[in-house]
């Protein structure tokens, strides 16, 4: 299935695993991907994901040019047909850390933008090629990526194809850290680690505030949290937080 889960405790590793096609995704792939997503937002014992591709060339290169069209009527084969996207928004509800640990290209980038954080190895390169050869990002590229590094990026990056260095999508934030790629897996896992520790409903509900929020105005954005605030005001958790910061120890969330 070219898709392989792992993890322990409280964190699920993803793995794109096709690295000698560099993780591209087949139909088939896309697929088991959303499964896996899929599965691990259901996953009461899994509180954060890290999504990472195979092998040091590549996390993702984009959809699988050199395979031929899906035939029959499985599920492939009508994901083929469909007029949907390459990628999609699963509305997920627990965080997601891309270990971008090559290059991110296409739709590999767009994978990378569906994601919470971004952290990458310092071979990583990023583009968005599409008009190179005919077409377009169409799987949230054109709409995502200029809401993180603004407008003029997003232009310049989606009408040249240029690619650029890990450095460089530090630099327009779209990348919070660049660590050497030895060190990759073990920042972005420490990082799953460290969330995953926290209470549960308070890192769901910051997350939703956080992406549904920057697409608001103020006001509405303000409403939002306070709306989710409320929510979490009485739980179980943030009980047991205030708890433990006042007899200072560790607390022991349950996500209720």
């Amino acid at each position: 299935m070219n898709i392989s889960v792992s993890g322990s405790g409280f964190v699920s590793i993803i793995t794109l695993d096709r690295a000698d096609a560099r993780n591209a995704l087949s139909l088939d792939m896309r697929v088991s991907l959303e499964a896996a997503l899929l599965a691990f937002d259901a996953d009461t014992t899994k509180r954060v994901a890290v999504l990472i591709g195979s092998g040091d060339k590549a996390f993702c290169a984009g959809a699988d040019l050199t395979a031929p069209p899906a035939a029959g009527s499985g599920p492939a084969a009508q994901l083929d047909r469909s007029n949907r996207s390459l990628v999609r928004d699963l509305n997920l509800t627990k965080p997601v850390i891309a270990a971008i640990n090559g290059m991110a290209l296409g739709g590999g980038l767009e994978l990378a933008l569906l994601c919470d954080i971004r952290i990458a190895a310092k071979n990583a390169t990023f583009a968005l090629p599409e008009v190179k050869i005919g077409s377009m990002p169409g799987s949230g590229g054109t709409q995502r990526l200029s809401r993180i590094v603004g407008l003029g990026r997003a232009m310049h990056l989606a009408l040249s194809g240029d690619r650029i260095s890990a450095e460089e999508a530090l630099q327009m934030g779209l990348v919070s850290q660049v660590v050497e790629p030895a060190d990759l897996m073990a920042t972005a896992t420490q990082l799953a680690e460290r969330i995953a520790e926290n209470a549960p409903l308070s890192v769901q509900m910051t997350r939703k505030a956080i992406r549904e929020g920057a697409d608001l105005p103020l006001a509405q954005g303000l409403a939002l949290e306070r709306t989710l605030f409320t929510i979490i005001r009485d739980t179980q958790d943030r009980a047991e937080g205030r708890q433990a910061f006042r007899e200072k120890r560790k607390p022991d969330f349950k996500g209720r």
